[in-house]
């Protein structure tokens, strides 16, 4: 088991439970170095005055609060501490909730909340159960790396999970980010029933494994292209027009789609250019390619391709992606001795 960030006590009403918080996620975001374009090397930043351009120690630098009119309230490292909350091993639920009246604009960071020590099995695993069925989720607060936090706690499988929350104060409001925006009596009912059946045709199961970060495939197959020394091809993008006709635009959509309705069902409602219209899976099904492969979206595709190492598959179409998959060489299966 990895190092918990935070090790302390779970308390609700009178019960304690020793816990450990653990991260729940890992980004996988490429990062990259600033380099001299003409040497190399690494570039490297400097703490300087900006008046007088000299370097300054760590030791000599403290925060400032900006006032305004470049005018700073200067504050030591040892006054800023003599306020912080301290170091505390309480994680304190206050409060149950229904974990839907949560907007989600308030999660800030996800992690998962352990048992530790002799007897904290039992306590967790009656709270976990007990929210389960009660259909709450429990409100604490914490301290960690000396700030104070607004937590919720949550059960998520044999787990308890601990979701981060952003104070009330921390949450701007969309009409003060936004101004004026458009009330829903601008569009005719005709445009609503088209737009929600545009709804239907793209809904489905929510299933995460169907979704990847395909830019980082992209930045990858680049960076792995300039180590071997191959060629890169910038593909161009094809121009995007405005919508201009809204209805048009829904029913063009629709037709696209095949004219299906709510979970893939054809709904025999479509418009005239719908019902002549063939999904790109059946296209592609009809130029030879296996249904197993005309039939996955374009991420499933994506997926494959980088499995067979397909190459120039970042820009390909959903059918040319279709076609290359199945034209590639399956993976050969070791004989079992």
């Amino acid at each position: 088991m990895p190092r918990a960030l935070w090790s302390g006590v779970l308390t609700f009403g009178l019960v304690n439970v020793p816990v450990g918080l653990f991260s729940a996620t890992s980004e996988k975001s490429i990062r990259f170095n600033q380099l001299n374009k003409a040497t190399g090397n690494r570039v490297r930043y400097r703490k300087v005055d900006e008046a007088t351009g000299d370097e300054v120690p760590t030791s000599e630098i403290v925060s400032g609060y900006d006032t305004g009119d470049d005018e700073y309230v200067m504050v030591e490292r040892e006054e800023l501490a003599s306020v912080a909350p301290g170091r505390s091993e309480l994680m304190e639920i206050s409060d149950f909730v229904d974990l839907a009246d949560i907007d989600p604009i308030f999660y800030r960071q996800t992690y998962y909340l352990a048992p530790r020590g002799k007897g904290a099995d039992r306590a967790y695993a009656l709270l976990r159960r007990a929210m389960i069925d009660t259909g709450k989720a429990g409100v604490a607060t914490m301290v960690m790396r000396d700030r104070e936090h607004l937590v919720v706690l949550r059960p998520s499988g044999k787990a308890l999970v601990v979701e981060s929350l952003y104070f009330a104060d921390e949450i701007r409001a969309a009409e003060d980010v936004l101004g004026d925006l458009p009330d829903d009596s601008a569009f005719a009912d005709r445009e609503l029933k088209i737009a929600e059946q545009l709804i239907d045709s793209l809904a489905v199961e929510w299933e995460p494994e169907r979704y990847h970060d395909t830019y980082r495939e992209r930045v990858q197959e680049l960076i792995e292209s300039k180590r071997e020394g191959r060629k890169v091809v910038t593909a161009k993008k094809a121009p995007r027009t405005n919508v201009i006709d809204l209805m048009a635009a829904l029913e063009e959509s629709i037709a696209a789609r095949g004219g299906r309705g709510a979970k893939g069902e054809r709904s025999g409602k479509g418009t005239k250019d719908a019902k002549k219209e063939v999904s790109s899976g059946e296209a592609a099904a009809a130029d030879g390619v296996p249904a197993e492969y005309a039939e996955m979206s374009k991420a499933e595709l994506l997926k494959l391709a980088a499995r067979a190492d397909v190459k120039g598959r970042s820009s390909m179409s959903k059918d040319e992606l279709a076609a290359a998959v199945a034209a590639a060489p399956k993976p050969r299966r070791s004989k079992a001795s």
